[in-house]
């Protein structure tokens, strides 16, 4: 049976998405990227593997475990939050590294396979500042642009070859990088959505089991906006 692969799976929304798809009872490959994850009850049966995309041994290791993906959840992802003078070369490398570089070549490694059986899911997870732009986010809003417009082009290659390639942009999602922001602009992070809260790991999860199921069969190049109606907020 293909297998679902998540990246980028101890992250929060990583976590969500790997406990949601669980529920279609696929075998599982769990990406991670240095911190060993311990699976909770529900992904007890998941294989974790551990592989930093900035080391080509390793991402090629990743690479070679991509014969059989029937859904892919690209969730891994690098993001350095400073004006552009002050980000580091280094951490310019990585960002394009990990959000472009290594993205590319997973989505090409697996869409032969996909092409094949003429049936496969890929879904991206971007975010809201490939659209909306703010200061601090220069190279990572670029990054999660060009995740945009290569999804969609994807979407133009193959969906006559049964492949659909969606991307979820999540905007103020509790915890991981946001919790940054939360001690320097505390509750203004909330008002800037027209929900007037933050959203949860859990509601990016949701979006994505959506684009995973048949009820999404005809959608395909599209962007979903998780951000509690951050488009009309303040």
């Amino acid at each position: 049976m293909e297998k679902i692969v998540i990246t980028g799976a101890s992250s929060a929304i990583g976590m969500a998405i790997a406990r949601r798809l669980a529920a279609l009872g696929r075998p599982m490959l769990l990406h991670v990227n240095s911190k060993q994850m311990k699976p909770d009850k529900e992904l007890s049966k998941a294989e974790v593997v551990v592989a930093d995309f900035t080391k080509e041994d390793e991402l090629n290791t990743f690479l070679s475990r991509l014969d059989d993906v029937y859904i892919l959840v690209h969730v891994a992802a690098s993001i350095d939050t400073q004006l552009l003078p002050m980000i580091s070369e280094a951490s310019i490398d990585r960002m394009i590294c990990v959000n472009i570089s290594a993205f590319t070549r997973i989505c090409q490694r697996v869409i032969p396979p996909m092409v094949s059986r003429r049936n496969g899911i890929i879904v991206n997870v971007s975010s809201v500042v490939a659209s909306k732009t703010y200061r601090g986010q220069s190279v990572y809003a670029g990054t999660k642009a060009y995740m945009e417009a290569f999804s969609r082009s994807i979407a133009a290659e193959y969906a006559a070859r049964g492949i659909r390639c969606n991307c979820v942009a999540p905007g103020s999602i509790a915890g991981g990088s946001l919790s940054y922001l939360m001690k320097n602009m505390g509750d203004r992070i909330k008002d800037v959505n027209a929900s007037g809260r933050l959203g949860s790991p859990e509601d990016v999860a949701g979006a994505v089991a959506y684009l995973c199921s048949a009820d999404a069969a005809f959608v395909n190049g599209e962007v979903l906006h998780v951000d509690g109606g951050h488009w009309i907020g303040l």
